[in-house]
């Protein structure tokens, strides 16, 4: 069959309300998030959640499990997934408060300090990637209604 014939015989593809519904125009969305941190990152073998427990962890040093589960707002267990790998590097240490012996918290440690800060500025190219079909007014309207609708994970 001749490519002319081929393109006779495709199809267009109905996807009905498909591509109105929010959760699917999300989900894409999220794709493309996570394609253009991996395009950011590259070489790092970091994770965005690994890069929010970093984040988290650098501005709030001797953050506990929960805290940085509700400050990533995720499941406590994946938290502990995404974990794994940085306290097995040596990134990330745990042990107790500097002001109660008694809590157990994370910190990072020397080599993990240097390892996000020669990173951490990557963000800005994986957000300008993500957001390169739209213009700034566009950015900080997307942002803002996506604050407003974040704002309680409660439905």
């Amino acid at each position: 069959m001749s490519k002319g014939s081929a393109a006779k015989h495709e199809k267009t593809l109905s996807t009905g309300l498909l591509h109105d519904a929010l959760g699917h125009l999300f989900r894409r969305s999220h794709l493309r998030s996570q394609q253009a941190f991996a395009k950011a990152f590259d070489g790092s073998d970091l994770s965005p959640l690994q890069y929010g427990i970093l984040e988290l962890v650098l501005l709030n040093p001797g953050l506990t499990h929960g805290e940085l589960a509700e400050g990533m707002v995720t499941a406590p267990s994946v938290v502990t997934t995404a974990m794994k790998p940085l306290l097995e590097a040596g990134f990330l240490v745990k042990r107790a408060a500097d002001d109660d012996g008694r809590r157990a918290g994370y910190f990072l440690t020397p080599s993990g300090s240097a390892f996000f800060l020669a990173l951490r500025e990557r963000i800005l190219e994986a957000e300008e990637l993500l957001l390169a079909p739209l213009n700034e007014g566009e950015r900080q309207a997307l942002k803002r209604l996506l604050r407003r609708l974040t704002a309680s994970s409660r439905l």
